[in-house]
């Protein structure tokens, strides 16, 4: 039986998962979530858009992986003011 996230514990899964990949494509992100039973309060990819819009995330259109890949900038690069490159 599945257990469904709050949305609070589905933006941290999906932060935790990202943070341990340079990226992943909206389809390993619900594998990831199916194979540990959790269900996204809403559709993934509807879910995975919300969290880009509110900044926690990037996202971007790849024809290599036919869909969506989704990522988080890395802050382990910074420029001289403080700001960071993006990976």
């Amino acid at each position: 039986m599945s257990q469904e996230w709050s949305e609070s514990s589905a933006e941290k899964f999906v932060i935790e998962l990202l943070e341990q990949s340079d990226h992943l494509t909206t389809r390993e992100i619900e594998a990831e979530a199916s194979n540990r039973n959790l269900t996204c309060p809403d559709a993934m990819i509807r879910f995975l858009n919300k969290m880009k819009l509110k900044g926690l995330i990037k996202g971007k259109l790849s024809v290599e992986h036919r869909g969506w890949i989704w990522y988080i900038e890395r802050s382990d690069f910074r420029d001289t003011r403080g700001g960071t490159c993006p990976a």
